[in-house]
């Protein structure tokens, strides 16, 4: 009987140490895993857990500290500069879990796709892109720039594609078609690895892979969930309240109406949630209501000054945390700036142990993962318990239980009296909010629905 042939990909005994200021961090440890072509494996755990560094290992951007990796016959862990960059450029293709940085943002998508035109066109049309195709990175929504950069991978051919939280930015509509091309080109022997929290991805891999800390966990392992609470309506005079507000966009010859004559109504403590597909304007309102932009027409007004961190605060999908501080300075520097440092001590110590950052609190927010660093701007938005909480995808970043746990977090904000609007395409995770507008095209069914 001949012996099984060598997977194209696997790792025994992989581990990785980053060395910083703040001390050695342990991404992995000791990680065995093989890869088929043909399959696709599901690499799931919570933020922090080592995924990205996996990835990025596999991709030959990252080398383990010890341990062996080998794709294609090639051991990686110790190769030449040289043979990285042929690993890249032949063997593996990287979708990065921010979406705009997998573009070269001066170019165009057509510009960017390799191939023949003919093949670029098809394959972004497949994602419903095809108006799209002469745009530049930033002319798109996040959700059409993750789909674009999946398109643009699965372009090269590589054997091997690795995608870091590819469904993290769409809506089950936009996510669909993504799945069903990489199950058929799974089928026809390319192997995927996805690190993911999506249910929809693990449903179609093959293979699922658990971490936790760095290590492979038992299989049937699954994250504790926070139980869940519904919150009720503060009522009462609006605190919010936006009426017949337009807002458009020119992109070249074209005008975008990215929001069109949307009214709505939030009251003290009410929890609302703005759900609609990427593209369909809930993040241009959002910017909208927290004074980043200002609309073309209608109006909107505060029953707050709406001038400082403790009346309005806005947590965008980029975070805007700073770098060069630390995770607990980030979340200090609300209470800083105001001059309420020493009364919010106490506050900043619940929310960085609620959030699982107390173990991170020391280290700049680089070091941690990109769910750990969506939960510190959380953290820091909630410092000073503001009158008006503005959220836009607050867990498109997380696994399922942290997901649970920032959306209970807001639940409690409201209960205390903060108003929160979020913008979401998890339309499921609505069942938390007492308010509800669905938003496509820019514009929004009138009056919400309570929950």
């Amino acid at each position: 009987m001949s012996p099984e042939p060598e997977p194209f990909a696997f790792c025994r005994g992989i581990s990785k140490t980053y060395v910083t200021p703040s001390g050695g961090i342990e991404a992995l440890h000791d990680v065995d895993a093989t890869f088929a072509l043909g399959e696709i494996t599901a690499l799931v755990g919570a933020s922090g857990s080592g995924k990205s560094t996996l990835l990025r290992a596999l991709a030959g951007l990252d080398r383990p500290s010890s341990g062996s990796l080998i794709v294609n016959g090639r051991e990686l862990a110790d190769a030449h500069p040289r043979e990285l960059r042929r690993h890249r450029s032949t063997m593996a293709t990287f979708v990065n879990q921010k979406p705009a940085e997998n573009f070269v943002p001066y170019l165009t998508i057509t510009q960017q796709a390799e191939g023949t035109p003919e093949a670029a066109a098809e394959i972004l049309g497949s994602f419903g892109l095809s108006h799209r195709v002469h745009s530049l990175p930033a002319e798109l929504s996040g959700g059409e720039q993750a789909r674009a950069a999946f398109a643009l991978a699965l372009l090269r051919g590589a054997p091997l594609v690795i995608a870091d939280e590819p469904t993290a930015e769409l809506d089950t509509g936009s996510a669909t078609p993504l799945l069903e091309t990489i199950r058929r080109h799974a089928g026809s022997g390319t192997a995927f690895v996805i690190a993911t929290h999506d249910p929809a991805v693990m449903a179609i891999a093959d293979t699922v892979l658990r971490l936790e800390r760095g290590r492979v966990i038992d299989p049937d392992a699954q994250p504790s969930r926070q139980e869940r609470a519904i919150a009720k309506s503060g009522g009462g005079e609006p605190v919010v309240s936006v009426s017949s507000v337009e807002k458009s966009f020119r992109v070249g010859p074209e005008t975008i109406h990215a929001v069109r004559g949307v009214s709505l109504e939030l009251s003290r403590g009410e929890l609302g949630a703005l759900v609609g597909r990427s593209g369909s304007g809930k993040t241009t309102l959002l910017t909208l209501i927290a004074r980043v932009l200002e609309p073309d027409s209608g109006e909107i007004r505060f029953s707050v000054p709406a001038s400082t961190w403790g009346e309005l605060a806005f947590i965008p999908q980029r975070f805007g945390l700073l770098p060069e501080l630390t995770v607990r300075e980030n979340v200090e520097f609300p209470a800083r700036l105001s001059g309420q440092l020493e009364g919010r001590r106490e506050r900043v110590d619940s929310l960085l142990e609620r959030l699982g950052l107390a173990e991170h609190a020391d280290r700049p927010p680089p070091e941690t993962s990109i769910g750990q660093q969506q939960r510190t701007a959380l953290a820091r938005a909630l410092t000073l318990e503001p009158a008006v909480q503005l959220a836009d995808e607050p867990t498109s970043h997380q696994d399922a239980g942290w997901r649970d746990g920032v959306w209970q977090l807001l639940v409690d904000a409201a209960g205390s009296g903060t108003t929160c609007l979020i913008a979401t395409h998890e339309a499921e995770i609505a069942r938390y909010a007492t308010r509800v507008w669905e938003i496509a095209e820019g514009i929004v069914q009138t009056g919400g629905s309570p929950v």
